[in-house]
C-alpha cells in the first residue's frame, strides 16, 4: 500500500491510536502535534492524504485548510477533518474550505480506514483521468452506478430527491458538482411576484451547478427536481482539481458555458420578441430536444405548468395554442403527454 498519510491532532491517545489503526492496515503515516508542525511535515512530505484536528492551539484545522489552499502543490492533498464538533456550522466551514470529508470523534477503526481508503482511491482515479482529454466523463463513468460510489465515498455522494424537490437554492454556497444518474433537473430564477423564469432542463448523464464552482460565487438561482431523481454529489476539490491538471477539460467547460450564455440570450430575445404562438412552438421544441429518444414515437411528458414558465406566457394562452396546434394536426395527446405529429411544420413555425 505505502501511501502516505500526515496526522495532525493534539491529543496524544487519539494521535498514538489513530497511528497504530493506519500503520496496522500498511499505510505510512506522519504525526504531527499542532497545526503549524502539520504544515511544515506537509511541505517537506507531501503526503498522499490529511487527517487533521479541528480544535489545536497556535494554529487550528480551518488554517491549516487555509494555508494549504495557497500551496500550489499542496491545495489538492485530500483532507479529512477529525473533529467532536457536529454542528451543521461547523460542517458548513470545513465545506467552504474545501475538505473532503469528516469523521466525529470517537470514530470506529472501521469507519477511519473506509474514509481513508475512499479519499485516495478517489485522489487517484482523478490523477490518473486528469492526463487524458476525456477526464471528466471518465470520472463520471466510474460514478455511474451505485456500487461505484459506495465504494468510493461510503454513500455520501449520492443524493435521492423527490419531484419538486429544491437541490440548492439562490445564495447557497456551491460544494460540489452535481451529475444526475436518474431522473430530470430544471435550474430557475423567480421575481419578487413569485414567476419563474426557467433557465435549462438537465437529464441523465448531465451535470449541473459548475458555473458557481467555476466563478467561484454563490448559486445565482435555484435547482429543482422535476421528477423523482438520483443525483451524485462529486466535491468541489476533486472538479478543481481535474480541471487544474487537464486544460483541454477545462475547454471543454468554457464551451459548455458559452453555448449556455448564447441559447440563454436567444431565449431571452424570443421571450421578449416573439408572439404567444411562436413561443408555445419554440417551448415545446425546447422539451422535445430535452426529452426525445431516437427511436422512440417523439412523445413526451408535460406539465403545463412547466411550459408556461419556458415559453413565458400565462397557462390559459398555453391552453389556447395546444388546442389549436393540435387542430392543425401539429401534434396530439392529453393527460400531460405530447407527440409531435408535423416537427417540420413546428420548427418552421417558431422561426
Amino acid at each position: 500500500m505505502n501511501n502516505t498519510i500526515l496526522l495532525i491532532e493534539d491529543n496524544l491517545s487519539m494521535r498514538e491510536n489513530t497511528s497504530e489503526l493506519l500503520e496496522l492496515a500498511g499505510y505510512k503515516v506522519l504525526e504531527a502535534a499542532d497545526g503549524k508542525e502539520g504544515l511544515d511535515l506537509a511541505k517537506k512530505n507531501k503526503p498522499d492524504l490529511i487527517l487533521c484536528d479541528i480544535m489545536m492551539p497556535e494554529l487550528d484545522g480551518y488554517g491549516v485548510k487555509r494555508a494549504l489552499e495557497n500551496m500550489k502543490d499542496l491545495s489538492g492533498i485530500p483532507f479529512v477533518y477529525l473533529t467532536a464538533k457536529a454542528e451543521k456550522s461547523d460542517f458548513r466551514t470545513g465545506m467552504d474550505l474545501g475538505a473532503d470529508d469528516y469523521l466525529i470523534k470517537p470514530y470506529s477503526g472501521d469507519d477511519l480506514l473506509k474514509v481513508v481508503a475512499a479519499r485516495i482511491k478517489k485522489s487517484q482515479l482523478l490523477k490518473k483521468n486528469g492526463n487524458n482529454i476525456e477526464g471528466l466523463g471518465s470520472l463520471m463513468n466510474e460514478a455511474k452506478t451505485l456500487k461505484d460510489i459506495n465504494d468510493l465515498t461510503l454513500n455520501r455522494t449520492t443524493k435521492k430527491v423527490r419531484a419538486k424537490d429544491i437541490i440548492f437554492g439562490m445564495g447557497d454556497t456551491p460544494n460540489f458538482l452535481y451529475f444526475i444518474l436518474s431522473g430530470k433537473v430544471k435550474t430557475f430564477k423567480t421575481n419578487e411576484f413569485g414567476k419563474e423564469y426557467l433557465i435549462e432542463i438537465y437529464n441523465k448523464g448531465d451535470s449541473f451547478g459548475y458555473k458557481a464552482l467555476l466563478n467561484e460565487t454563490k448559486y445565482s438561482e435555484y435547482a429543482a427536481a422535476l421528477e423523482d431523481s438520483e443525483i451524485a454529489l462529486i466535491p468541489k476539490n476533486d472538479f478543481y482539481q481535474l480541471l487544474y491538471s487537464n486544460n483541454e477539460v477545462s475547454l471543454k467547460f468554457i464551451k459548455l458555458i458559452t453555448n449556455n450564455l448564447l441559447e440563454a440570450e436567444d431565449k431571452l430575445i424570443k421571450l421578449a420578441y416573439d408572439s404567444a404562438r411562436k413561443k408555445v412552438a419554440e417551448a415545446i421544441l425546447y422539451l422535445y430536444k430535452k426529452n426525445h429518444v431516437a427511436g422512440e414515437n417523439g412523445a413526451f411528458a408535460i406539465h403545463r405548468e412547466n411550459l408556461s414558465t419556458i415559453a413565458g406566457i400565462a397557462p390559459e394562452s398555453i391552453s389556447r395554442n395546444l388546442t389549436d396546434f393540435r387542430e392543425e394536426g401539429l401534434i396530439e395527446g392529453s393527460n400531460g403527454t405530447i407527440k409531435i405529429l408535423n416537427l417540420k411544420k413546428l420548427e418552421a413555425l417558431k422561426n
